[in-house]
């Protein structure tokens, strides 16, 4: 092959790879779409988690609004706040219609606080439960949490690379060993657990769909309990997913276009 047909290559395989990543989700974009969000989502990238989140495939995060946010703004420390953050990012795709449609009342999510290999007991963990009334409610996984955010709605998603859902209060970093260290904005409700049949662990999400709209609910507050976390454990981490009103990362799209590529090259060359 000539020195010309090997720079044609590269050229095709440049293009084909800046062209998918240019349409990766990005979450500075999709919170900057609602001022609600403008504190949670500086706070994302002063602590790095905004380009954490945008290199992952799969992922939800649990945003909270300006006038939830007063606890940390009482934080000095970004790595402090890195950590308590961390805590609203799910490692897997979940949206309202995900949540409601669960076969048990409470399943533990891995966030990317248990990721990074710094949390202790059930602390990298939550609790998500789903009450009698369809309400969704989070808390740690942490033994003896009280379960006391509120899912409210769906600020973007696209099927199963991204979803931003909107919560009430943030979700505080509780000590295995004792009381909680973290804050909330709101009074913890006493937790009590369920039955080990209303419980499971977080499973990967379901293939992709060709096409799918984006899913916004409410929800009203109620009262939760939290489950038994004496056998839990990390669920698998699962695979590729999508934004509304952003684009994102498609694998069979740049196999196509590689192929594509490559066919164009070897008529051109040969």
């Amino acid at each position: 092959m000539s020195s010309s047909s090997v720079t044609l290559f590269f050229f095709f395989f440049a293009s084909t790879f800046l062209y998918t990543s240019s349409n990766s989700f990005n979450i500075t974009n999709i919170l900057n779409q609602n001022n609600e969000f403008s504190i949670f989502n500086n706070l994302l990238s002063q602590t790095g988690l905004a380009s954490t989140i945008n290199s992952r495939q799969t992922i939800t995060v649990l945003a909270l609004s300006n006038d939830a946010m007063s606890f940390f703004s009482t934080i000095q420390s970004i790595e402090e706040n890195k950590i308590r953050l961390s805590l609203h990012v799910v490692l897997d795709y979940y949206d309202i219609k995900k949540f409601r449609s669960m076969n048990k009342k409470s399943v533990i999510l891995t966030t990317l606080f248990q990721s990074t290999g710094q949390a202790k007991g059930l602390q990298g963990f939550i609790n998500t439960t789903i009450m009698n009334n369809g309400d969704v409610m989070f808390g740690s996984a942490v033994p003896g949490s009280g379960i006391y955010s509120k899912l409210i709605d769906s600020v973007a998603t696209h099927p199963y690379n991204i979803s931003v859902l909107h919560i009430s209060s943030s979700i505080s970093l509780m000590n295995p060993d004792g009381p909680s260290f973290s804050g909330s904005s709101s009074t913890p409700l006493p937790p009590q657990p369920p039955n080990d049949d209303d419980y499971e662990f977080d499973e990967p999400p379901s293939p992709p769909s060709s096409t799918t709209k984006p899913v916004v609910a409410d929800a009203t507050a109620a009262t939760a309990k939290p489950p038994s976390a004496a056998t839990a454990k990390p669920p698998s981490a699962a695979k590729a997913n999508s934004t509304s009103g952003v684009s994102a990362i498609s694998t069979p799209n740049f196999a196509s276009a590689f192929v594509v590529s490559s066919f164009w090259l070897f008529m051109t060359v040969w």
